[in-house]
């Protein structure tokens, strides 16, 4: 049974703050899982990825990057947690030309090993292996200045007016200050739990949006919600999963040898604390068609119950033409340590 709370004590240093346990969403939510995270790029990173997440893992952390995906893409995590909790998280993402877009696939798995059943009266009944998952199933639409939805602006073409501002536009290739192109994406999620003999279900959403301005593409703006619906019944009352909101920003930066990226993101349970993530990657060319990158981060989720030094993350990975893997860690402080690697392949890609 002491591996089961130490269980327990992680998912809820992990779902979310909670310096009284009123304060948290665990006790409050089920499928506490769900705010693990995905990828070891996102945990290098302090999981500061709703503006920077593209691809495969964009299906967890923002649905709208899926669109960046350019070809077939594939993504596997393995992460290992404290009190022997597993955490597998797969994903595909496929564009699909006559849709327009791009369709993405995930699955993700909590698991744990064999936990011994005591009755009341102290007696072994055996053991059981507590288990949960997700199957997400998501579509995504990038729209530019060229798109037809924002073609037809004539009206703004003559002249735009906000408070304090009122002007032409000289020459064609001026650009209102709100266009640039956008990522839209959202998800169907089914998720499942089981706890001995029970299992519950039920099915929830994501969804969200990356916006570039024309004037500055370096500079990503995203928004993102998690779990809004659906609820977990076992025996008693329904469990509202933990829905939250993600505002973010990165930005690209281009020194003279190598790329960086830096992201900045707020988080606002709907049950806990708002808290915030910072990260930074940067990656440089070692090889021809190879690409050493490193990363650090930190997220403010698990600081109250665990100290400072659990909101640091850092990570380091390799590319080798469409090949990518990935590690990172997390210390946790009295629970133990988490680490997470991943493996990614990008079909038709060189670099």
């Amino acid at each position: 049974m002491r591996r089961l709370r130490t269980a327990v004590l992680l998912l809820s240093a992990l779902a979310g703050p909670a310096s009284a346990a009123f304060q948290t969403d665990a006790g409050v939510n089920g499928a506490q899982f769900l705010k693990i995270g995905a990828g070891a790029r996102a945990l290098g990173m302090g999981e500061a990825m709703t503006a920077s997440a593209e691809g495969p893992e964009a299906m967890y952390w923002n649905p709208g990057g899926l669109a960046a995906a350019r070809g077939l893409e594939l993504s596997y995590t393995r992460a290992e947690l404290p009190a022997s909790v597993h955490h597998d998280y797969a994903a595909l993402a496929l564009p699909v030309n006559w849709s327009g877009g791009v369709f993405g696939f995930a699955f993700t798995r909590l698991s744990q090993g064999a936990i011994e059943q005591i009755d009341n009266v102290g007696q072994s009944r055996g053991s059981f292996a507590p288990h949960s998952e997700a199957f997400s199933f998501g579509y995504a639409r990038a729209f530019t200045e060229e798109d037809a939805l924002t073609k037809d602006r004539g009206y703004f073409r003559d002249s735009w007016n906000l408070p304090g501002a009122a002007r032409r536009f000289e020459d064609e290739e001026e650009r209102e200050p709100w266009t640039g192109s956008f990522r839209a994406g959202a998800a169907l999620k089914v998720v499942s739990e089981t706890l001995g003999s029970r299992t519950a279900a039920t099915a929830t959403g994501d969804g969200g949006v990356v916006y570039r301005p024309s004037t500055r593409p370096a500079l990503a703006l995203a928004w993102a919600f998690r779990n809004a619906g659906g609820k977990l019944r076992f025996i008693g009352q329904s469990e509202p999963l933990p829905f939250e909101l993600s505002l973010a920003a990165a930005h690209d930066w281009e020194p003279e040898r190598g790329h960086v990226v830096t992201a900045i993101e707020a988080v606002a349970p709907l049950h806990a604390r708002p808290y915030a993530k910072l990260g930074a990657e940067w990656d440089r060319a070692v090889s021809r068609g190879m690409r050493a990158i490193g990363r650090v981060g930190f997220h403010g989720r698990s600081v109250p119950d665990l100290g400072v030094l659990s909101g640091l993350t850092v990570g380091a990975g390799v590319r080798v033409g469409g090949f990518s893997f990935d590690l990172a860690f997390q210390p946790l402080g009295q629970l133990g340590e988490a680490f997470r690697l991943g493996l990614g392949w990008k079909f038709g890609r060189k670099s």
